[in-house]
């Protein structure tokens, strides 16, 4: 059981970025709140930057090194995210 739980929450983790963008893209009230942000900041690259930092922070998870960066995200909110691992 141990195992089988170590192997989904290090997977999860590991996608938790794109993850929690693909919630906000399907929330309507995220998405607006989202939307306005970058309008307000206009600068959606810095906006995902800290959304992404602050989900690196909230979990204990530092991104792993820019080899581990996956160009391939679920979510369209983002271009890609780097890999986060468990501190």
């Amino acid at each position: 059981m141990n195992d089988f739980l170590k192997l989904v929450f290090d997977k999860y983790e590991s996608q938790i970025t794109d993850s929690i963008f693909c919630f906000i893209e399907n929330d309507r009230d995220l998405m607006k709140a989202y939307l306005d942000l970058v309008a307000e900041k206009g600068d959606l690259q810095n906006v995902n930057f800290q959304i992404s930092k602050a989900i690196g922070t909230r979990y204990n998870l530092p991104c792993k090194s820019e080899s581990e960066r996956m160009d391939s995200p679920k979510s369209k909110l983002i271009q890609g995210y780097n890999e986060k691992e468990r501190r």
